[in-house]
């Protein structure tokens, strides 16, 4: 029985894989996202991922900054613009890879509020969010990672896989908001030996966490805990919808 509902799900991504495009926004064939639809999306203020203040490069404001590890959160919208939201279901769901690259290029543009596009290439690390090995197994992909190849292969950021998801856990988006700390505390730990670890951000400082949405930054706070203490690091969190 379950390789009948695996045989129907290869089958059903086939089906949209193979579909022509559609704008994720106003659903008009012939294109992921139209230029209508881009011309007429909402402006996007970032904020501190803590209080949720307008902080205009999403730094982490003082007062939020004893509370969590990042420096701070970019990312392309808010996960109301039914693009973005849609997008997302649709890569992560449906498995239509196309869609990694057009939301990739909707968070490119924030990431000179981390550092120009130059000094990241050369400064810089996307550290994917990593799925726990058993959804992976389901899923047969990770939106994050696959989000994150794009940008880097369109920005020329090193890609770097430094963590594991050493916990399964459970989905985040069913949780209420005041249970998510607690399901996603030690989830993550280190894909590479430490010295290892090391030598890679004295060479390349800015640790950049990709994931597809956050809400409260758990997920991302988390993972950014089990990075080991380097004073030189700057770890953010940078995602394609922030709810």
């Amino acid at each position: 029985m379950n390789i009948l509902s695996d045989v129907a799900s290869i089958l059903s991504g086939l089906k949209d894989a193979l579909a022509p495009a559609r704008c994720i926004d106003c659903l008009q064939e012939g294109t992921w996202y139209c230029a209508s639809c881009r011309f007429h999306a909402p402006i996007h203020l970032l904020r501190c991922i803590g209080c949720e203040n307008q902080r205009p490069r999403g730094t982490t404001c003082l007062d939020c900054k004893e509370d969590t590890p990042l420096t701070g959160v970019i990312s392309a919208g808010p996960y109301s613009h039914q693009a973005l939201a849609r997008g997302i279901e649709w890569l992560k769901f449906k498995g239509i890879s196309p869609l990694a690259e057009i939301l990739a290029a909707l968070l490119i543009p924030r990431l000179s509020a981390i550092a120009p596009l130059d000094v990241l290439a050369n400064n810089a690390m996307l550290a994917p969010i990593p799925l726990h090995a058993k959804r992976f197994r389901d899923r047969g992909f990770n939106q994050s990672e696959d989000i994150a190849r794009a940008i880097g292969a369109l920005c020329s950021i090193q890609v770097s896989p430094l963590l594991i998801r050493s916990r399964a856990t459970s989905s985040q988006a069913r949780l209420p908001h005041e249970l998510r700390p607690h399901n996603i505390d030690h989830a993550f730990s280190l894909a590479v030996p430490e010295d290892e670890y090391k030598r890679r951000v004295a060479e390349r400082p800015i640790i950049i966490l990709v994931d597809d949405v956050t809400t409260t930054g758990s997920t991302l706070a988390s993972a950014a805990t089990a990075f080991p203490p380097a004073p030189e690091a700057a770890i953010w969190g940078a995602v394609i919808a922030q709810g």
